[in-house]
């Protein structure tokens, strides 16, 4: 990674009451500062228990987390006493996928905005509600003022989805988390979505850490790709490379059932299994010679 380092993640483990096996197992990873990095796996494979515990949303003190070294720009997260970590890491956002229930229901748009906008700088409301206004327009609305004034259910989807990402990069972050940023939209929505939060986070030097299962459309719009199962980290490479550059049979199983038109003809589409199944084998075979 050339990039300065930003956040520096060292053996990091998170593990949930009751439960015998971490969601997050002894996890080391770095992101650059305005670095574009996707996480990916399958569900339950600790992505979005990893991407809250970086956030500082893993509160609740029955939480069992521990590491070597957690470090954002520069400066050591130090865990609260009585707490797993702090309730919110200054300059770190979080982005969920489900717009509709992360928005405020009965707060307009312009509320929202003009909140977040008054407690990250001194302004008026005048000059908040002017900057509301620019964000919207940056995000792709149109009929800023008539978004302005809605309240979330009255918008679509994709309209949610927008200002979202305007008040997540309204609160000026140095990261932004964004877990699964694009699960609630169709096919062409999930690639504009996707095209608009990476090359407005490049434009403001954000980093950005992409939470996601749908593997094509992260390694496409990423600088590098960790993938995770089973709590762990097993691979990561460049992006662009990783197909030919990850070692680890989930990694390769994984990318292999990424649907691709060579796939069209085939009577039988790759499965992660064949790739676990064969190196379990290779694995057993080793030990006997």
């Amino acid at each position: 990674m050339s990039a300065e380092s930003l956040l520096d993640v060292r053996n990091l483990s998170i593990q949930y009451p009751g439960t015998p096996t971490r969601a997050v197992d002894e996890v080391t990873f770095q992101i650059g500062r305005g670095e574009v990095v996707a996480l990916v796996g399958e569900s339950g494979s600790g992505k979005s228990t990893l991407a809250r515990g970086v956030a500082g949303l893993l509160t609740d003190e029955r939480i069992d987390v521990t590491s070597t070294a957690l470090t954002f720009d520069g400066a050591p997260i130090e865990r609260n006493a009585g707490a797993v970590l702090p309730e919110r890491i200054p300059g770190i956002t979080m982005m969920f996928q489900d717009a509709s229930t992360s928005l405020d229901v009965v707060w307009s748009v312009e509320d929202q905005l003009v909140a977040i906008l008054r407690n990250v700088e001194r302004m008026s409301k005048k000059a908040a509600r002017v900057r509301a206004i620019d964000w919207l327009d940056r995000v792709g609305l149109a009929d800023t003022q008539r978004v302005m004034k809605a309240k979330p259910y009255e918008l679509s989807g994709g309209m949610r989805q927008r200002v979202m990402l305007a008040l997540a990069l309204a609160s000026a972050p140095r990261l932004l988390i964004a877990d699964e940023p694009t699960s609630a939209l169709d096919a062409s929505l999930s690639r504009l979505s996707m095209e608009l939060m990476t090359s407005l986070t490049t434009e403001l030097g954000t980093a950005l850490l992409i939470v996601s299962h749908d593997i094509a459309m992260c390694t496409e719009f990423s600088d590098r790709t960790l993938v995770m199962y089973h709590g762990a980290l097993v691979d990561q490479g460049a992006s662009a490379t990783l197909t030919e550059t990850v070692t680890h049979p989930y990694a390769r199983g994984l990318l292999a059932c990424v649907p691709t038109f060579e796939h069209l003809d085939d009577d039988e589409l790759p499965t992660l299994d064949l790739f676990l199944t064969a190196s379990t084998s290779a694995a057993k075979q080793g030990a006997a010679a």
